[in-house]
């Protein structure tokens, strides 16, 4: 027993040894197997490293293309961009400028339609003036005539009527009337004062004509300033004051061919009368309240000698004195034609 104990005791160490040895060589074997492992596992990682640097790199290469293929698509839109930017800004162009030529053509139109009105109504006026120049040019020519005729007296004598007078004559009033020695028929300053008013006439026909001239050019200056673009404010507000007052001044012209034509026939028809009434005596024209001394020698210079004449007057011929005596409204005022009337009838019967 003590034998196998030593004999245990003695081979223990030799066992534990060679259990050391085996495990050794156990160890290493495993070991080396496991370095295999790792390497293969080492080259797999290395290999697969290299696949995902080479992924990588293609996925690196992939995306530059695509940023290049972005960049190209980028560019290519922009200059797509650009040129429908052209497009739609040359389609703007166009269109205002189809726009600027339709407004020009509409204002031509109108300032063409315009100008034919224009035209029409100076045709018109002009064609009113000459018909009113030749009918006082005629009025003058005959005013002329008559006032510068020779008048024999006696041709126009006019016979007075004799009231028939009952048996029993009524007391007969005196008469006022004075018996001038015989005079001419037609007085020497009512000569002068038509004479004068031919030769006023004329000059006024003269500014009438200049006047509508420049009236004209004024309008036709207007008109242009309207069409003008941009328009002129203050241009346009000068030529339209200028064009009002050659209106003005024209109103004012064609008046006074109206006045004096209207005295101008007044005296005319005086004429006529004066020489009807040669052979008949004067009246006294201061017994009418109102008619001085001077007044009177005023009448008589223009041939109205009788309250009969006086009691005649029309409202031309009342027009046409109160303009040439300045009378103003003194013959209504004071009632000469009532008092003229009355004259009358007092003294040589009912008109």
């Amino acid at each position: 027993m003590s034998s196998a104990l030593w004999l245990l005791l003695y081979l223990a160490p030799l066992l534990g040894l060679t259990a050391a040895v085996f495990a050794w060589f156990g160890w290493q074997w495993r070991g080396s197997d496991i370095q295999k492992r790792v390497e293969d596992l080492q080259t797999q990682i290395d290999d697969t490293l290299k696949a995902l640097r080479t992924a990588e790199a293609d996925r690196e290469s992939a995306q530059s293309q695509v940023i290049t293929a972005t960049a190209s698509a980028n560019t290519l839109r922009e200059k797509t961009e650009e040129g429908f930017r052209t497009l739609r800004e040359d389609l703007k162009s166009a269109q205002q400028k189809t726009r600027l030529r339709e407004d020009e053509a509409a204002k031509a139109r109108e300032a063409s339609q315009a100008l034919e009105t224009e035209v029409a109504r100076l045709l018109r006026d002009l064609e009113l003036l000459r018909k009113e120049r030749d009918q006082a040019t005629a009025a003058l020519t005959a005013a002329q005539t008559e006032l510068t005729r020779p008048i024999t007296p006696g041709t126009a004598a006019v016979s007075t009527p004799i009231a028939t007078e009952p048996l029993a004559k009524p007391k007969r009033k005196r008469s006022t009337s004075v018996k001038a020695k015989p005079k001419d028929a037609v007085p020497a300053s009512l000569k002068e004062k038509a004479a004068a008013l031919v030769n006023e006439l004329a000059q006024h026909q003269s500014t009438i004509a200049t006047l509508t001239q420049e009236r004209d050019d004024w309008q036709r200056r207007v008109t242009k300033l309207e069409e003008k673009s941009p328009k002129d404010a203050a241009g346009l507000g000068l030529a339209r004051r200028s064009l009002a007052d050659s209106e003005k001044r024209l109103h004012t012209a064609n008046a006074a061919i109206e006045r004096l034509q209207g005295q101008a026939r007044v005296l005319h028809r005086t004429h006529e009368k004066t020489a009807a009434l040669a052979a008949v005596a004067d009246d006294d024209l201061t017994k009418i309240k109102g008619i001085k001394q001077v007044i009177s020698e005023q009448l008589r210079a223009h041939g109205i000698r009788t309250w009969k004449q006086i009691a005649h007057w029309d409202d031309d011929e009342l027009r046409a004195f109160s303009e040439l005596l300045a009378f103003k409204n003194r013959v209504a005022r004071e009632k000469w034609q009532e008092q003229a009337r009355m004259l009358h009838e007092a003294a040589h019967g009912p008109l």
